[in-house]
């Protein structure tokens, strides 16, 4: 029985640290599922095949946001060590 693949296009969008993690997780095992596909049984050819498959990957991350939360941490951290210091 012969079945075709029709390539599938992901988005997928996370709003914290921790979806982030799991979507590239995701996105892995994904690909190491279609490279399993493609080279089943043969640990050396899919290593092979790592190198050769065609696939399109963009990655936009913006940590602006966690920055923010890491200055103002700081800022806070300064100001209660200057406090404790008592400057």
């Amino acid at each position: 029985m012969h079945q075709e693949f029709n390539p599938p296009h992901y988005t997928w969008t996370a709003s914290n640290a921790k979806e982030a993690e799991n979507i590239l997780s995701a996105a892995r095992d994904l690909l190491d599922a279609h490279l399993k596909t493609l080279v089943p049984n043969d640990a050396m050819e899919r290593h092979d095949a790592q190198r050769t498959a065609p696939v399109a990957l963009t990655v936009s991350m913006n940590l602006s946001g966690l920055l923010e939360q890491i200055n103002t941490k700081r800022t806070i951290d300064n100001m209660e060590a200057g406090l404790a210091d008592g400057h």
